[in-house]
């Protein structure tokens, strides 16, 4: 009943309201196409013309429109014919095509078209012709500009000629084909054949970048960014939009060792303590909400701005690098276009084993030991009656004479031969399964343009967790007059998480993790008990039969535990743009988003949360056998509501002039930022989720726990939290580009923000940046036939970064009730700052720019400096303050770093059987210039704060090997070998008694990419690598093996007799534990092992069928796929088998395995 009910009450809160908001959402969109297609449709036009006479076409257009065409017959003569493909476009649009290469022009007046001569200069005449590198094939209508302006087309033999050109830059472009630029006079100071590569077969041009602020060419572009095309984006399944960047993006990063969630990166570290991810960029404004809320169908590119030309219009949030996300949109003209993708995905259960756990066997060897030496023999006076193994029980039970020495030996040999990894892969973790749908709809009027997508996720990992998502996208553009263009937007996203079974290694008792051997089932397959916090005995007789079941069943008590994350999330964007005159618009843009988070924990009185809790609070009268129940019986509901609010809005203006000799573009403008977020959290006691009644108690009293005495209040779980952040900027930003290779570009930005402190200057952080670029292929002495671009650029700059947890006033955070005043008690969370500032990162960037004949080889290589100024960083305090810390936050620190991108892009082979490779090497080293306080004792998980090494550095003790006679770590003490491992780990504070190993995080990483076809089929291998780096590997703690049970599988490695020195470095084991010597050990050199691998990531094999006619129409194309991920680690530097990209207790993810299809209309 239970599990019939979850069901019903998921489709009724999740589906139902998804698919009524999805419904309401297409009828209005639906609305407005209609009602502004019946303006639209009267002027739209279809011609199919090939090699036709221009008077043909000149009549068939007149049939379909109002406009007539008037025109002298003797000028139709000198026209080209014409070749035209044209499914429902404006009138505009089909002119523009149909004079494109023509001798003539034409001019609008009313509803009559008058065709005439262009006018000529004196000049040049030229002649071209233009093949395919693929076999010379002449390539026909291929458009042929000069300075940016379409001057005629290619023949059928695919040539071409210029009259009165002499000068300027060229540009031959031809659909399915990538463009070609160069200058005319080198070009034609002798008869060249101009080669076009297809476009199906290298990689994506870049011919616009996306700041958020602006679309720029490439052209005008001087800082550094990497461009991902939608193309490259889809090699992978994801369903989070950003999973897997780090696999294809150039400078990209994703570091899960100083980060367990892991921590994405542009360019390594720009701040030591400050935040650390870059700014995300959805759509011209900063994402506020969860990331993984997004479709990922819905991203038609992504571009990473890497330098401060590239990031630094975003100003004080741009410091750790921008991540520009454009979603798909419709286009003016475009006729409509609809795609259905599907896909599965498999992944496999993860690697238990993988773990160096101690075997069991070895760890009752060692309970074994312990138990002979009377360890925690004492814990049974206990008053907190903490809980014994199942061993320990046993070797009781023998002790005090309940079971014989048989009976202990062979219920422990039982126990030997068990591995409880066994029961969490048999009952626990299953293959988990993801399923995505997504449709998407996009077209365009003369006036009007819209896109329209939705999509459902539905994922079970490996622990039958459950996450749901739906999403539903629209935007609308319209033109209501040549001026104005408004736009319209609405982004609806609704997930939800349930909570699954266990995972290994999250079950632990009060004494720490559960033994090896612990059994979940008994040979029956029925659930045993575990004894989790209290000991076996104890709670058996606890109560006299008058409590609630006290054990605890961790086979099935995950049953009766209901965790459930909501959240909703909806953006609304609208915009307007006003072209004041041809080269001056003025743009308005507003955003809110609205994010609600709801989380709720109810537990069945069946589960151990509820059992305990009501037993720790009950009150015995032995003389009457009666017991009072200060909790209530039924279930316990927490619940939290966190709502996020945030509004932005943007004036600004747009100004763009052509030159004689240049080009001008210019913006300018303002911002205000807001962001409101609100939670709240309580919990209700005797619940009924059947009826929605509860029980009150008294959250006011103390009252005593039942199994150690002490009073204490019941848990209220009450708490309540509101933060508001306000931003203000102004902005500027302009590049000017002169004779089509010099391009100057700067920009200026001033933030302002509420959470900084007392002085104008602290709340206000002018940013600026400026870049020259350099474009020597269009110079008149560039004469490299085989080099037909070269381009080099420069830029420095300031952006910032800026942490909202922090401000410069005092901060006091109220807790709970204090039990001797019954009043709210505050404490001081933050001390005043009035100094607070941004963070301030400067970069310096050096690029170039280069392709070779043909596109066979291209790229660019960036070599950078970042200087990290103004840096969150630790500030120690006078002591006579009073003040109950030692250090306070401020802007003390800095940093810098020097790297290289290197990308590559080559075509190997390119004929019906194509090669190409993509190649991303990036190499980024920091160092910490001033920092106070230093921490080498980290195991590379924290920052050391050792001014000239990198943030997060390597330090380890200097290892001398094993004592012969002892099996002893052997260390180094003021340079004499020595065993004082107090002494050691105490001259460990000075750099100079440790052995520095190097950087955590990767100094060399990148990627390669493989991309095979022939015909129709395609194969995508993509392989990452990583070096330069170390990490410190985990091995045998014996203070931690007694005290809380973490063994290791080295303990098998362990010496145990002289001699053993020479093959092994793992210690011998002693009782008691010495705890320095576990540290020396755990923190020496002997356990430092290099990072370096390569591993492949994922591979995509895929086929696609073109332009597929039906009975009542055409498919544009069906493309099939296979992806495989996580394919596993083809080299690694260490020799112990570890996966170096992750922390020594994660299991690194399984292998999965996807197949879809997408289908375009």
């Amino acid at each position: 009943m239970r599990i019939k009910k979850l069901r019903l009450a998921v489709v009724r809160n999740f589906f139902c309201p998804s698919i009524a908001r999805l419904l309401l959402l297409l009828l209005l969109n639906a609305s407005s196409w209609q009602a502004y297609g019946q303006s639209t449709t009267a002027q739209m036009i279809t011609l199919h013309f090939k090699n036709a006479p221009i008077e043909n076409v000149l009549m068939e257009i007149q049939k379909q429109t109002p406009y007539r065409f008037m025109f002298n017959d003797k000028i139709l003569r000198d026209a080209n014919h014409v070749t035209l493909d044209i499914e429902q476009q404006a009138i505009d649009l089909v002119l523009a095509q149909v004079f494109r290469g023509q001798p003539l022009t034409y001019s609008i007046r009313d509803k009559t078209i008058v065709v005439s001569y262009k006018k000529q200069e004196n000049g040049k005449r030229l002649k071209g012709k233009v093949v395919s590198i693929n076999g010379g094939t002449p390539i026909e209508g291929a458009s042929v500009a000069v300075n940016g302006q379409v001057l005629t087309t290619t023949d059928r033999n695919g040539s071409f000629v210029l009259e009165n050109s002499d000068n300027g830059r060229l540009s031959i472009s031809s659909m399915g084909y990538n463009s070609y630029e160069g200058n005319i006079s080198l070009l034609f100071s002798e008869n060249s054949i101009i080669r076009l590569t297809e476009k199906n077969y290298v990689f994506d041009s870049i011919d616009i970048v996306s700041t958020g602020y602006q679309q720029l060419s490439k052209e005008r572009a001087t800082g550094s960014f990497d461009y991902l095309s939608g193309k490259l984006y889809n090699e992978q399944v994801r369903t989070n939009v950003l999973d897997g960047i780090q696999y294809i993006a150039n400078g990209v990063s994703l570091n899960n060792r100083i980060n367990a969630n892991g921590q994405l990166s542009v360019r390594g570290l720009s701040t030591i303590e400050g935040p650390k991810d870059p700014l995300i960029i959805v759509d011209n404004f900063p994402y506020n909400g969860n990331i993984s809320n997004l479709n990922p169908n819905d991203v038609e590119s992504i571009t990473v701005l890497k330098d401060a030309a590239a990031s630094s219009i975003w100003g004080a949030k741009a410091g750790n690098g921008v991540i520009v996300i454009t979603t798909k949109k419709g286009k003016y003209g475009q006729h409509f276009k609809m795609d259905l993708t599907q896909n599965t995905t498999v992944s496999d259960k993860p690697n238990l084993f993988y773990l160096p756990n101690i075997s069991s066997s070895d760890f009752i060897d060692v309970e074994e030991m312990l138990f002979a030496n009377g360890y925690r023999f004492s814990d049974t006076a206990s008053a907190d009656h903490t809980p014994f193994s199942p061993v320990y029980e046993t070797l009781f039970q023998k002790k005090n004479g309940n079971i014989t020495a048989s009976e202990a030996m062979a219920r422990i040999n039982t126990y030997r031969n068990h591995d409880v990894r066994n029961d969490f892969e048999k009952y626990f973790y299953k293959k988990g399964i993801n399923q995505q749908y997504a449709l998407s709809a996009t077209g365009g009027s003369e006036k009007h343009n819209y896109a329209l997508s939705g999509s459902y996720d539905r994922d079970i990992d490996n622990l039958n967790g459950q996450f749901n998502r739906a999403t539903l996208k629209t935007l609308n553009s319209f033109k209501p007059s040549k001026q104005l263009e408004i736009s319209v937007g609405l982004n609806y996203n609704h997930s939800e998480n349930i909570q699954g079974r266990p995972s290994y290694g999250s079950i632990i008792t009060t004494n720490g993790q559960i033994p090896p051997y612990t059994m979940l089932t008994d040979a029956s397959g029925k659930s045993i008990p575990l004894y989790k916090d209290y000991r076996q005995g104890y709670i058996d007789t606890l109560g006299n039969g008058l409590l609630q079941d006290w054990h605890y069943y961790p086979l099935t008590d995950y049953k009766y535990s209901h965790i459930t994350n909501t959240v909703e999330d909806i953006v609304t964007n609208l915009g307007l743009r006003y072209q004041v005159y041809k080269d001056l618009s003025i743009q308005g843009l507003y955003q809110y988003e609205m994010q609600s988070t709801d989380a709720k924990s109810l537990y069945d009185e069946n589960s151990y949360f509820v059992r305990n809790l009501v037993n720790s609070f009950s009150q015995i009268n032995y003389s009457n056998g009666s017991v009072t129940k200060i909790i209530p019986q039924g279930q316990i509901l927490d619940k939290s509501l966190t709502k996020m609010y945030a509004n932005q809005a943007r004036i600004q203006l747009n100004y763009n002039h052509g030159f004689s000799k240049g080009a001008l573009s210019l913006l300018a403008g303002g911002e205000i930022r807001q962001i409101h977020t609100a939670s709240n959290s309580y919990r209700t006691y005797g619940y009924n989720d059947n009826i929605l009644t509860s029980t009150n108690v008294d959250l006011a009293n103390t009252y005593p726990n039942l199994v150690q005495g002490y009073t204490d209040f019941i848990p209220s779980g009450t708490g309540f939290s509101d933060n508001l952040n306000r931003m203000v900027s102004v902005f500027a930003n302009g590049s000017y580009v002169y004779l089509g290779k010099y391009t100057l570009s700067s920009s200026v930005r001033r933030d302002a923000s509420n959470i900084f402190g007392v002085a104008t200057n602290n709340k206000w952080k002018p940013l600026w940046s400026t870049g020259l670029s350099w474009d020597l292929s269009q110079e008149n002495f560039y004469h490299l036939l085989w080099m037909p671009k070269l381009k080099l650029r420069v830029t420095y700059g300031y952006s910032g970064n800026i942490d909202p947890s922090i401000s410069a006033v005092t901060q006091l955070t109220y807790a709970s009730t204090s039990p001797y005043t019954n009043t709210p008690y505050s404490r001081i969370t933050q001390f005043s700052n009035p100094d607070l500032r941004w963070e301030k990162i400067g970069t310096y960037n050096l690029g170039l720019d280069f392709q070779l004949t043909g596109g066979i080889l291209s790229g660019s290589i960036d070599y950078y400096h970042k200087k990290g100024s103004d840096l969150y960083g630790p500030y120690l305090l006078d002591r006579t303050t009073g003040l109950s810390v030692s250090n306070i936050t401020k802007n003390v620190a800095s940093m810098a770093s020097n790297g290289m991108d290197l990308l590559l892009n080559s075509i190997v082979i390119n004929h019906k059987f194509k090669w190409l490779i993509n190649l991303n090497v990036n190499y980024n080293k920091d160092k910490i210039l001033d920092y106070y306080g230093t921490n080498y004792n980290t195991g590379g998980l924290g920052i050391t704060g050792e001014k000239g090494k990198p943030v997060y550095s390597l330090y380890s003790y200097k290892w001398a090997g094993l004592d012969g006679q002892t099996g002893d770590p052997l260390g180094y003490l003021n340079g004499t070998i020595s065993k004082d491992y107090t002494a050691i780990i105490n001259a460990g504070t000075q750099s100079q008694n440790l052995q520095y190993n190097g950087s955590v995080m990767p100094t060399f990483f990148g990627t390669i990419g493989n991309t095979f076809s022939y015909k129709d089929f395609g194969l995508d291998v993509r392989c990452t690598f990583q070096a330069g780096y170390y990490f410190m590997s985990s091995s045998i703690n014996y203070n931690n093996l007694y005290a809380s049970s973490q063994g290791h599988s080295d303990f098998s490695k362990r010496w145990q007799k002289p001699g053993d020195e020479r093959y092994t470095d793992v210690p011998s084991m002693i009782y008691p534990a010495n705890s320095s010597r576990d540290a020396f050990y755990n923190g020496s050199d002997a356990l430092v092992e290099k990072g370096g691998n390569l591993r492949l990531q994922y591979i995509n094999l895929n086929h696609s069928w073109q332009n597929i006619r039906i009975r009542k129409g055409m498919i544009r194309s069906i493309r099939l796929y296979c992806v495989a991920n996580n394919l596993g680690i083809l080299w690694r530097e260490n020799k112990k088998k570890i996966d170096p990209d992750y922390q020594n207790s994660v299991i690194p993810p399984a292998r999965n395995y996807s197949m879809g299809f997408q289908f375009t209309l």
